[in-house]
């Protein structure tokens, strides 16, 4: 299954190490949104592994930050965090990349020292969809 999503992608002129970098961003944002508190120590968690990203999106780094902060924002509000969640993890294709989201939505849900219960939901979620 996997492997058939690579090769869309590659048939679409999709670059697939962008993509999954999106995605993970979009994840990383969503945890950071997700409790309704945007906390110092997550965007600091954020921002630190934001710069060791290598970015060739489109858009700038920033413009596509506060996109998809509207979009994390209004998931939450309409009660679609797991199709948001859904949707970007079938964009993340890569075992390692897989392990590599949880670990930072791990990271952002626990910078504050606070699991909230939203976010231990959709840890759990986003668990369940690299399964």
């Amino acid at each position: 299954m996997n492997f058939e999503k690579l090769l869309n992608h590659f048939d679409m002129g999709v670059c697939v190490d962008q993509q999954q970098r999106e995605a993970l961003v979009d994840l990383v944002i969503l945890f950071v949104e997700i409790d309704g508190v945007v906390d110092e120590r997550e965007t600091q968690y954020t921002q630190n592994w934001l710069e060791s990203l290598t970015w060739t999106g489109a858009q700038s780094p920033a413009n596509y930050l506060k996109e998809v902060s509207l979009k994390c924002q209004n998931a939450i509000a309409n009660n679609q965090v797991n199709d948001f969640i859904r949707h970007r993890a079938s964009h993340i294709i890569d075992p390692n990349a897989q392990l590599q989201a949880v670990k930072l939505a791990q990271g952002v849900a626990m910078a504050d020292d606070e699991l909230d219960p939203a976010e231990e939901q959709a840890l759990i979620f986003l668990k369940s969809c690299f399964e």
